[in-house]
């Protein structure tokens, strides 16, 4: 299964804060470990405080782990969107021509 995630920080996260920090470093280490193992490919925005990537698992109760084991799952604001293929898309259409 693979999901597109648009991650930003929450409105009122003080970032010039210790526990922002730290659970920045912590966050970023915890993404990177997941782009190593192959289930994320993106990164952070270059033009807003924000995070875009792909995120792939074998289960949806395997995606809520990876957010909810987040560092900094409390302080972003998430949306999340399923990902299909071009292939099935274009089957699904046939029956609409």
């Amino acid at each position: 299964m693979r999901f597109y995630v648009m991650e930003k920080l929450r409105t009122g996260v003080d970032l010039n804060s210790k526990p922002f920090a730290k659970a920045a470093v912590e966050y970023l280490k915890y993404m990177a470990k997941l782009e190593k193992k192959g289930q994320v490919v993106g990164g952070p925005c270059l033009d807003i405080l924000g995070n875009g990537y792909v995120l792939e698992t074998k289960t949806i109760e395997e995606m809520g782990e990876i957010f909810f084991g987040s560092p900094a799952n409390f302080l972003l604001d998430r949306e999340v969107h399923p990902l299909g293929s071009f292939l099935d898309t274009a089957e699904g259409m046939k029956e609409l021509a």
